[in-house]
């Protein structure tokens, strides 16, 4: 079949990839109706696991093994993450095995990818294509079916933004109301016997509505969450606050390590909404942690590629960025509580919380083009990692200090090698 023949029919098949569907065995007959539609060998699949076993794909069946990850899946991932449109891996009986990224918003890196039979070499415009296959698969009910429901951040920023007006004009109404309540209860108290049962009924009334103000604190930082503030404010200033104000309520088997470097530069995000974003974070990670434990507090500068900008959560550019990562070593976020987290807003598994939380802290970084990532620390840890990234007060040129450098990882494959060329690699496997 002509290159153009198979390229034709390639894009004929992409709509099939959006058609709503519940079937679970869907995405297989989709990922085979790839490999006939464009004439491969073969064509397959790879999700990163979240808990053993990830989720890998084949067609036709028989090529390869659903159980097993390819063991260059980890390096193709961190050049796709670095800028690469698509890696190409050598391949018995093959002319090489083309790879391209799956980007899902707040989720881990997917990667898809295509054989062809030797001599039948790779076009430019054929890798292209299986790029833009990647693109299709992002917004795939089949593949959400296959791997968990995916994220829609749009959606769920007019969802939450729907939401916070009404949150906001409640808080309001309550206001009102538990300012009554304080304001009599005060002025009762005095009037009543010291240490008697009338004086310690009325104390508590005060104490419950002390609780209802900080609640409805917390459904005004919701209804303010969406504006933007782009004054300059500290990330240092603003962690330091926290742990100041953490400490009361924390464990004292509880150890703090912080990795932030002075001379830090301020974000676009004044104090306020900086403190209210952050803070959140951080109280997790503290109440993930009741028995003790660690929590480890970093920021550095980043440059990021559109790759790495595109699994954040939120409205981020690529460029300069301030990243804060907060980690905790508690029993870290089930696999089954990580598809939900913001599919469904409020969502928590805190019995005395309304999930406003991580709900606020994702209106406040979104308004401010800002960008979140929860995911399980890396085995063989444990615990949960939050990743903020935010736009800094003054943009400045990339310089090799503030580059993010390619991640470790244990699982490399060793023979992968790095070809020069901006939009593909090739990688010996």
């Amino acid at each position: 079949m002509s290159t153009s023949g198979t390229l034709s029919a390639g894009l004929a098949f992409l709509p099939g990839w959006w058609q709503e569907t519940t079937d679970p065995t869907a995405f297989d007959g989709l990922l085979a109706g790839l490999v006939r539609a464009c004439g491969w060998r073969a064509a397959g699949f790879v999700w990163p696991a979240e808990t053993i076993p990830a989720v890998v794909k084949v067609a036709p069946a028989g090529i390869g093994s659903d159980a097993i990850v390819p063991p260059e899946v980890f390096e193709v991932a961190r050049l796709i993450r670095a800028g690469d449109r698509t890696v190409t891996v050598q391949s018995p009986n093959t002319s090489g095995r083309v790879y391209a990224g799956v980007h899902t918003p707040g989720r881990p890196l997917g990667l898809v990818w295509a054989e062809r039979l030797p001599g039948q070499s790779w076009s430019e415009d054929e890798r292209a294509y299986l790029a833009l296959v990647g693109r299709a698969m992002e917004r795939s009910p089949a593949v959400a079916v296959a791997v968990g429901p995916m994220i829609d951040p749009d959606r769920i920023g007019q969802r939450l933004a729907d939401a916070a007006v009404i949150a906001g004009r409640m808080a309001h109404d309550f206001d009102n109301i538990l300012t009554g309540i304080m304001g009599f209860a005060d002025l009762t108290i005095p009037l009543l016997p010291a240490g008697s049962q009338q004086a310690s009924f009325v104390a508590e009334i005060a104490k419950v509505g002390q609780r209802g103000i900080v609640f409805t604190q917390q459904l005004h930082q919701l209804n303010r969450g969406g504006q933007a503030r782009p004054n300059p404010g500290s990330v240092i200033a603003t962690l330091g606050r926290e742990e100041v104000r953490l400490r009361a309520l924390m464990n004292p088997a509880l150890r703090i390590e912080k990795d932030l470097p002075a001379g830090l530069p301020a974000v676009a995000v004044e104090a306020g909404p900086l403190q209210a974003a952050l803070g959140h974070l951080f109280e997790n990670a503290v109440d993930a942690c009741p028995q003790g434990g660690v929590v480890r507090v970093s920021a550095r500068v980043v440059d990021l590629t559109e790759a790495e900008a595109s699994g954040f959560l939120g409205k981020v550019s690529t460029g300069q960025h301030m990243l804060v990562t907060i980690t905790d070593s508690g029993v870290g976020i089930k696999p089954d509580v990580r598809r939900r987290l913001f599919v469904e807003p409020f969502y928590t598994t805190k019995v005395r919380h309304r999930g406003l939380g991580l709900a606020t802290t994702f209106r406040i970084v979104t308004a401010h083009r800002g960008g979140l990532q929860i995911d399980p620390v890396p085995p063989p840890g444990t615990g949960t990692q939050a990743r903020v990234v935010l736009p800094l007060a003054l943009s400045r040129p990339p310089s090799p200090s503030t580059a993010t450098p390619p991640p470790a990882n244990p699982g490399v494959h060793p023979d992968a090698v790095r070809t020069p060329g901006p939009a593909t690699t090739t990688v010996r496997g």
